[in-house]
């Protein structure tokens, strides 16, 4: 039966000191004009690249992202008419950059990155928000705090003078929630400076920052780090696994799927109905071949808007030294 997570992070933002860090190829299918940047004289709006081409910009978390969210762009492009490029990125830094200058039409991203893009000049405006997993009916899911399997540590006050593995400095459930689990634990999460690469240092633990949450799994599992944190869909299946063991939780608003503001106002509207509408079973039955990457990380959306993630966004303004915070 499919249940629904109660959404707790509202009360994030009131509780305590709160002095963490806050914190997807081409589908041909119009014969559509080009020309960079044009603008559509029907709605007055502003395409990315070119008239008529969705430029599709995807957080790079785990391998083969580009291949995974193939299904959906076939979709987009069946629903819309439009074409839809894949933008490839490097990292969570590169596609808030592009989002920012204004290079992708549409993102599917961490809550975090969504904030931090339109803080940055992006006009990014979420229509929804991705599912999880397949039980769920609310698009949230969890950030878990890890240790290896065997590890004396069992809560995260132990993670203290400790190696912690993160995802990446811009991570919403791999950064962000992480911090946070380690403030409510005592743990003094205000950066004492930056390293070599400019990722923040902590005094009461050692940052490593993995690049991905299945990375930051695994390198939890093979005591690389002592303390980790990863989304629930990859520290789960450790766990099932034997490799590592779950020791606390903590909720996150979805990820959203948002389009620039920019785009014309049918185009907009267009693509706002495609994503939407995009569950498991309309994309299946549109035609598009559904591939088993993308079946095993994509299971529908939720309808949202920005009120959801205004938590967030809150959180990042009232903390000085985060970096989301413009």
């Amino acid at each position: 039966m499919l249940t629904s997570r109660t959404r707790r992070f509202g009360a994030l933002a009131a509780g305590a000191l709160l002095t963490t860090m806050a914190v997807t190829g081409c589908s041909a299918a119009s014969d559509a004009a080009t020309g960079s940047g044009s603008s559509s004289g029907s709605s007055g709006g502003t395409w990315a690249k070119s008239e008529g081409t969705i430029v599709f910009g995807a957080t790079p978390d785990q391998a083969g992202s580009d291949s995974n969210w193939k299904p959906l762009e076939d979709y987009i492009a069946k629903e819309t008419g439009y074409e839809v490029e894949y933008y490839p990125t490097a990292d969570y830094t590169a596609l808030i950059a592009a989002a920012a200058a204004g290079k992708v039409d549409m993102v599917t991203s961490g809550a975090l990155q969504y904030v931090m893009a339109n803080n940055k000049g992006a006009t990014l405006e979420p229509v929804a928000a991705v599912l999880s997993s397949p039980d769920v009916k609310d698009p949230g899911y969890y950030s878990e705090a890890i240790v290896p399997s065997g590890s004396p540590i069992t809560s995260l006050a132990g993670a203290k003078g400790h190696t912690v593995c993160f995802v990446d400095p811009n991570s919403t459930s791999g950064f962000l929630f992480g911090l946070y689990q380690l403030s409510k634990a005592g743990l003094n999460v205000t950066p004492s400076g930056t390293d070599a690469n400019g990722n923040p240092t902590f005094s009461d633990f050692t940052a490593y920052f993995a690049g991905a949450h299945d990375k930051s799994e695994q390198a939890v599992a093979s005591k690389q780090c002592d303390v980790g944190f990863a989304e629930d869909t990859i520290a789960e299946p450790g766990a099932a696994k034997g490799e590592v063991t779950v020791i606390g939780k903590e909720y996150v608003p979805g990820g959203p799927l948002s389009i620039s503001t920019a785009l014309p106002e049918d185009v907009k509207a267009k693509l706002t109905s495609a994503l939407q509408g995009a569950s498991v079973e309309a994309i299946k039955g549109s035609g598009v071949d559904v591939t088993d990457g993308f079946t095993s990380g994509y299971f529908g959306v939720e309808p949202e808007n920005a009120d959801y993630y205004k938590t967030i966004a809150d959180l990042c303004t009232e903390i000085p030294a985060a970096k989301c915070a413009g």
